[in-house]
């Protein structure tokens, strides 16, 4: 059934009849595609908003930059960006997806990752039957994370897994660092490595995040066996969001 866009907006505006708003919730209740849809509705009217926060020329010079940051020939996109750029990359994720997606229409490679893969927050477990050593070093690469220096919290965490290279958190945590600066490829080898060691809390993330770096390197079969396995997951934390991914992805 095709989605009439001018009630989907008049329900975030609050603007349907109560006969109209009982008819739409019952079409919402029983159709995913539908709520799909509304997700989407919402993401445009949040991207305006905090579009209208910042200059308007300043936003135009942003973008005009991020698309000239070119890697053969196809846009970039970090996997973090500062909070003062966040209304210009919502306008520019917008400009690469296009309106036409609210109706269900596929999205290219790097707009789902832009979309699905966000920032995970480094938190380190302090143990107490480590070596001093590690816990320096670990303790360093926490400092490095949090302040933006991936480069230098990839070092430690490499000096770490030269002691032991069984420690799967510096491992999961370098690949992260790693996709913060667009090295996909490498980070996939770390969150590779932490899924075959196969006794850790961290299986479901590097799943995850393996997922998004095929993804980010336009390794469409590949990305979509990694999603589809998380998506037959019954327990799979990530199970939702690749289902949806796997619904927008092109054929």
């Amino acid at each position: 059934m095709k989605r009439d866009r001018h009630i989907l907006q008049k329900y975030l505006d609050n603007e349907l009849s109560e006969r109209e708003l009982d008819r739409f919730e019952q079409e919402l209740n029983a159709s995913p595609e539908l709520l799909m849809d509304l997700d989407l509705y919402k993401e445009v009217d949040e991207a305006i908003a905090d579009t209208e926060v910042l200059d308007f020329r300043a936003q135009l010079t942003d973008l005009r930059e991020e698309t000239r940051r070119v890697d053969n020939g196809k846009r970039v996109f970090r996997f973090s960006r500062p909070w003062h750029y966040a209304a210009s990359a919502a306008l520019a994720l917008l400009v690469a997806i296009g309106l036409a997606t609210v109706l269900g229409r596929p999205l290219s490679n790097n707009d789902l990752f832009v979309k699905y893969m966000k920032p995970y927050e480094l938190v380190l477990t302090n143990r107490s039957v480590e070596s001093e050593v590690i816990q320096l070093w670990m303790n360093k690469a926490q400092d490095k994370f949090l302040k933006g220096e991936f480069d230098a919290a990839i070092g430690c965490f490499e000096e770490v897994l030269e002691i032991n290279s069984g420690k799967v958190e510096a491992d999961f945590y370098m690949g992260v660092s790693y996709m913060e600066i667009d090295q996909h490829g490498d980070a996939s080898k770390s969150f590779t490595r932490v899924i075959e060691h196969n006794d850790n809390l961290y299986i479901q993330k590097a799943e995850w995040y393996l997922a998004g770096c095929l993804l980010a390197m336009d390794k469409t079969d590949r990305a979509r066996r990694q999603l589809a396995m998380i998506a037959s997951s019954s327990n799979h934390f990530y199970k939702g969001d690749a289902e949806k991914i796997l619904k927008r992805m092109k054929r």
